[in-house]
């Protein structure tokens, strides 16, 4: 596989991962080609495995540096991420849209008040479907950390939405 098609292969998801995290389209555009020129950069540092979770480790990387950067936390937009699913299924139903729209808000604001390493491990997971190990390669901890945050993460949205349905039990 070429250099070209590695980056039209695996550009949109770079970018949609980037962009879950800074919740900002120029920013997450501005790491995505970071993200692409520190790989092509460090191509010598590539050791045959797989492309995806090695772009993915690039993209998270160029992340932290920009984050430490900013000194300032991180949180996902509601808004912003509901708008981008939107424009993929722009043909659905009027009243599902409206219900998707709701369901995604209120995730969207749960998922932002995680701690960063679940929010990080829940995203590389659930919505790129990356295996543990291959996250564990992206965040530079034990396959056993990436499960324990996969699993403490769910626990917090899961008592997150019952309490959004619910309210807060004693």
């Amino acid at each position: 596989m070429g250099v070209d098609e590695i980056y039209r292969a695996h550009l949109n998801d770079i970018y949609s991962y980037l962009f879950r995290l800074t919740r900002n389209e120029k920013q997450a555009e501005d790491l995505a080609q970071d993200t692409f020129f520190r790989a092509f950069q460090y191509l010598d540092s590539y050791h045959g495995e797989k492309v995806r979770p090695w772009l993915f480790k690039v993209a998270y990387h160029a992340f932290i540096d920009w984050q430490r950067k900013q000194k300032r936390q991180v949180t996902v937009d509601p808004v912003s991420l509901h708008d981008t699913l939107t424009q993929q299924d722009a043909q659905a139903d009027p009243e599902q849209r409206v219900l998707d729209q709701e369901l995604w808000t209120s995730f969207s604001d749960m998922l932002g008040h995680l701690p960063d390493k679940q929010r990080q491990v829940l995203l590389l997971r659930c919505k790129h479907q990356l295996t543990y190990e291959e996250i564990a390669a992206v965040l530079d901890i034990p396959a056993s950390d990436v499960k324990a945050a996969l699993y403490r993460g769910r626990q917090k949205l899961r008592t997150k939405w019952r309490e959004s349905i619910y309210g807060k039990q004693p």
